[in-house]
């Protein structure tokens, strides 16, 4: 079994020999080519990559895009998709990586006995370079995994990087290339997946992503941030043909409260209302 693996890059020099070596450490019975798909760096990032061709095992290979000027993020991703064919793609940014040696290999095992799931994700540790901070989300389901669905992606990003991601590729092939006419990241990949199958996130821990100054979207004020989103939302709906209509609102509206207030009805209301008034009405409600 063949599996590609995208490495996206640009100007990681800093990063990209931990990234290589953690895939280059992937044990289980398939091949991996490596599509680097390096979107004209200025720094050594693409010839130290190049280095590591000299010295590979023998089931993994390297296959390099054309160099071009800069794409940007989303056209860099859909010529490396055009050039997997491989039955599975998992995805590696040239300044995250693999925690575990199995990373790869358990979601395939996944994958190859659900067959009704589209896509796997893995819980991951988020680095934050610059405040040397880590955090693990929790895991509060009894099972090894949870199903998601389009419906709950809309509601809100429970992805968060696309180097935890592994897709079938059949899928990826079928999605309709004005996708990456917008711009798009994990959450609307997810979601346009979800549309062929259910999405499985998985409990083991086995990738990092870093967060720093340099990353596109950590690089934003947290305003910045909620507004594009906001905007991001309104593609996204007419672009799933506004199946997640009710969805996508409850979100942005979330958003909405947090770099507005509660501008609504009921909030009005509960500001003007006297403190003692609102403790008497939760006594006669409890």
């Amino acid at each position: 079994m063949k599996v590609n693996v995208i490495l996206i890059t640009y100007n990681q020099e800093q990063y990209i020999c931990q990234t290589i070596d953690s895939i280059l450490t992937q044990k289980g019975n398939f091949e991996i080519e490596i599509i680097v798909a390096d979107d004209a760096s200025t720094d050594n990032t693409l010839s130290i990559i190049k280095d590591y061709t000299k010295h590979i095992p023998e089931h993994i290979s390297f296959k390099f895009l054309p160099k071009e000027n800069n794409l940007g993020f989303v056209k860099n991703y859909k010529r490396a998709f055009k050039a997997c064919d491989g039955k599975y793609i998992s995805i590696l940014e040239g300044d995250d990586y693999w925690t575990a040696e199995n990373h790869i290999d358990s979601h395939i095992s996944f994958l190859e006995s659900h067959n009704d799931f589209s896509m796997a994700y893995n819980r991951h540790i988020r680095c934050w370079v610059d405040e040397n901070m880590e955090e693990i989300f929790d895991w509060i389901n009894e099972n090894e995994y949870e199903c998601v669905t389009t419906k709950q992606l809309a509601l809100e990003n429970r992805i968060g990087t696309l180097s935890c991601c592994t897709f079938r590729t059949d899928y990826i092939k079928k999605i309709d290339e004005s996708l990456f006419d917008m711009e798009i990241a994990d959450w609307m990949l997810g979601m346009v997946m979800g549309e062929y199958g259910n999405i499985a996130y998985l409990k083991e821990v086995t990738s990092a992503y870093r967060i720093h100054s340099k990353g596109q979207w950590s690089k934003m004020t947290p305003r910045e941030e909620g507004e594009k989103i906001i905007g991001l939302i309104d593609l996204y709906d007419k672009f799933l043909n506004y199946r997640y209509t009710k969805e996508f609102t409850q979100h942005k509206k979330r958003i909405e409260i947090i770099l507005y207030g509660d501008k609504s009805i009921k909030a009005k209301i509960k500001k003007i209302t006297p403190s003692f008034i609102r403790r008497i009405y939760r006594r006669i409600i409890k």
